[in-house]
């Protein structure tokens, strides 16, 4: 049986299409739990009047989508379960497409939907992506045309956390998602772990979901958005938490000035944005965590795949326009060679 889990939080505006294109599927899951972080927005009395079928949690506070997620993963009945975000539609037969992906290879864990933008829909948002050994994202078909686009279930590098099918087994085994992140980085981190224990992630680029608005307050859309300083706060502090309780303590040896570089980097882009401040205070707190770091670490006990065979240096991930011309393209050229150089120069030596 498959479960669906749909994380919200003041989403109303949302959810009800999220609810309608869910139940639509054929046939639809078997369980719907929608997990609200204490909206004040209405969303649970309208859950309750328009979808009696579904099952409402409420966690009692804004918990995150981390903690979110692990509720709902614990509160599932089914052997896998399909993770939504609740501004995310899923196009019809998307559900079977995900449920066929994960049944072809019994060393698949998880199944990544493609992601159009909901008001383009002839336009990818992304087709899952790669771990780039400094711990961000790279992401496969960001914003490139729905037509060229892959159409492939070959095992992608990571996938990341809107709309996606697991194995509820595997990922409870593994710890669940990283609570401490609360949101941003925790796909990193649920990836590297699976992989690093021998799972595979795919795409089924016949599942199509439909991305509407983002997270409000956080997400970051076209190059002159509003940088929110809760992003730049949570992107310095978790890329930290992320690298130190994920890679071996050899790949963060041999990786650490090209990971400093990119922190001073980011700093300085967020300062030109007005979150300078957010971004320091984000890479003071990953310091602090580091003893709760030191026991998170216990999750790479049993580990098959080496750091070198999951983490790549392709050309990081930017949004369309922020540094396409330019100094700024000539300045995210060279750093991008850079990241390459090093990354050929230590990959064989690290864990």
């Amino acid at each position: 049986m498959i479960t669906a889990v749909v994380v919200n939080w003041n989403g109303r505006g949302y959810l009800e299409a999220c609810l309608r294109a869910l139940f639509a599927q054929a046939p639809p899951p078997g369980e719907v739990i929608v997990v609200d972080n204490h909206s004040d927005d209405g969303s649970r009395e309208m859950v309750a009047s328009a979808f009696p079928a579904a099952r409402v949690i409420d966690t009692g506070a804004n918990l995150g989508a981390a903690a979110a997620r692990n509720r709902g993963l614990e509160a599932a009945r089914g052997e896998f379960v399909l993770f939504l975000d609740n501004d995310v539609e899923l196009e019809l037969g998307a559900l079977a497409a995900l449920e066929r992906t994960l049944a072809a290879d019994p060393r698949c864990a998880l199944v990544q939907a493609r992601s159009v933008v909901k008001d383009q829909p002839d336009l990818c948002h992304y087709d899952a992506a790669d771990l780039h050994y400094l711990g961000t994202l790279v992401l496969h078909g960001f914003y490139a045309p729905r037509a060229t686009a892959d159409a492939h279930m070959a095992p992608v590098g990571a996938f990341v956390a809107l709309a996606f099918l697991v194995r509820k087994d595997v990922l409870l085994a593994l710890g669940g998602f990283d609570e401490e992140l609360f949101i941003l980085y925790e796909d990193n981190a649920v990836s590297w772990r699976l992989r690093m224990h021998g799972w595979n992630l795919r795409l089924a680029s016949d599942a199509i979901c439909k991305h509407a608005g983002g997270t409000a307050g956080l997400s970051f859309r076209g190059a002159d958005a509003r940088y929110a300083p809760r992003r730049a706060y949570l992107h310095a502090r978790n890329r930290w938490l992320v690298l130190t309780r994920c890679a071996r303590w050899r790949t963060l040896l041999f990786t650490l000035p090209a990971q400093l570089l990119h922190a001073a980097v980011y700093t300085a882009f967020a300062i030109t944005r007005g979150a300078g401040i957010a971004a320091l205070r984000g890479h003071g707190a990953a310091l602090l965590a580091l003893p709760r770091t030191l026991h998170r670490r216990r999750l790479q006990r049993g580990r098959v795949v080496p750091d070198r065979a999951i983490l790549c240096a392709s050309p990081l991930t930017s949004n369309p326009g922020l540094a396409d011309r330019g100094a700024k393209a000539v300045l995210r050229h060279t750093l991008d060679g850079a990241y390459r150089a090093w990354w050929s120069l230590v990959r064989r030596i690290c864990g």
